[in-house]
């Protein structure tokens, strides 16, 4: 009988998962254009899947494009010395910045964490490589002293930002800085040689993974695996050359391996696939610019430039087939996918008076509701509780920055009922 109730729960979260709350809006896109044209100008373009329609989103007048991140309707843009505000919806620019030496960008709980590196000039003239920023009108918060050189990937686990330090072209090391949520320098550790080219960092509970670009002319890349309460670590080198990161689901890391997309387990850190996704053709000269993994769809939309003449963008699914194109100019060297619920979802919470957001969720998901709220409870797409939380009011909120990112079922329970919510978490 116990045998028969958990094959009940699991198909009936398998038909949960099938039946998802949340759908992709669009794709972001993101282009640098002519490299070294001036006249080329970073556009925004936002490319919507199902109806194959595209819209001009904003323009930045820069020549290069560093990162994007969309947070609850709003879509932050580092092109070279700029960081730009645009309201998704109205497609208006409603803030900027001037910022030399941009990197990558976070958002988190209204600030805008903002790493930087060397650019044809040099080093940031005053020495700081990590600040943070108002995410309502991009006034500069703090700054982190210390740092020793460029840093990359941004992640938060609890009350600690982690930030990584792959210093110059010339760096040999890789190197991790921890800091406070006020960006006070922790400590720098520094993962050794193993780690050079560390670039892209991924939670996943207590652990940190970091995704180690392979150096110019090497044909090795590397993980570094973190925990941050023992702070010990390892890393596992591979005969493959590594770029950036493309996505995490569960205990799958897709990453650019040989100039195409593979995958790596993470609870083994063996490679799955070294290639799923082919490499587009880098014997000439043309190579992935961005790539992003679509949790919902299950689809990777990648870009590919020669940087001077060329764009294109493909869709693939998990098995490596080309499945359809999007339209990408010149050197999209920044994409990513902006989620939304359904038009079921929202009828359906509305008739329940819930409120839950932001969709997707980072680190804390929100919810209110007019009614009591006597217990919420986490599922992973296995089934498995993950978290819960009694006794809540009619509003408030769960933290959980230490989920891996994935799909995910809340259950709240009103008034004696359970009512289920989808939510995919970043």
């Amino acid at each position: 009988m116990k045998r028969a109730i958990l094959l009940m729960q699991g198909l009936f979260f398998l038909l949960l998962r099938l039946s998802a709350q949340v759908e992709m809006k669009q794709l972001i896109i993101g282009a640098g254009g002519i490299y070294g044209n001036p006249a080329d100008h970073v556009t925004i373009t936002g490319f919507d899947p199902a109806t194959s329609a595209y819209s001009s989103i904003g323009e930045v007048m820069r020549e290069s494009i560093q990162d994007i991140f969309i947070h609850e309707g709003f879509i932050f843009v580092a092109a070279e010395d700029s960081i730009v505000k645009f309201d998704l919806e109205t497609k208006q620019k409603v803030a900027s910045v001037y910022e030399s030496n941009l990197s990558r960008l976070l958002c988190h709980d209204g600030i805008l964490y903002v790493s930087r590196r060397s650019d044809i000039s040099g080093p940031p003239a005053d020495g700081i490589y990590l600040k943070s920023f108002s995410m309502q009108n991009l006034q500069l918060l703090s700054q982190t002293e210390g740092i020793s050189s460029d840093a990359a990937g941004i992640c938060i686990i609890a009350d600690t930002v982690y930030v990584a330090v792959p210093g110059d072209w010339q760096a040999t090391e890789g190197k991790l800085a921890v800091t406070g949520m006020n960006l006070s320098l922790v400590r720098e550790m520094n993962f050794g040689t193993g780690a050079a080219g560390i670039y892209d960092l991924y939670a996943d509970g207590l652990m940190l993974f970091s995704v180690n670009k392979s150096p110019y002319l090497s044909t090795t890349g590397s993980v570094t695996a973190y925990h941050t309460e023992t702070m010990e670590w390892s890393t596992t080198v591979y005969n493959h050359a590594f770029g950036k990161g493309v996505g995490k689901d569960g205990n799958i890391l897709y990453l650019i391996i040989n100039n195409g997309i593979g995958s790596i387990d993470l609870s083994s850190l063996n490679i799955l696939e070294a290639s799923i996704v082919p490499d587009p053709g880098s014997a000439g000269f043309i190579y992935i610019a961005d790539a992003v993994y679509d949790h919902v769809s299950q689809l990777f939309y990648v870009t590919v430039t020669d940087y001077f003449s060329m764009g294109e963008g493909k869709i693939f699914d998990l098995s490596g087939n080309e499945t359809g194109a999007f339209e990408a100019d010149i050197s999209a060297e920044a994409i990513e996918i902006e989620y939304v619920l359904n038009p079921a979802t929202r009828e359906r919470n509305k008739s329940w008076e819930l409120s839950v957001w932001p969709v997707p969720f980072r680190d804390n998901l929100f919810w209110q509701s007019i009614r009591n709220i006597q217990a919420i409870a986490v599922f992973d797409r296995t089934g498995r509780e993950v978290a819960r939380q009694p006794g809540m009011a009619h509003e408030g909120s769960l933290d959980l920055s230490w989920l891996m990112p994935g799909f995910y079922v809340v259950h709240f329970q009103i008034d004696g009922f359970i009512k289920q919510v989808k939510v995919v978490k970043r």
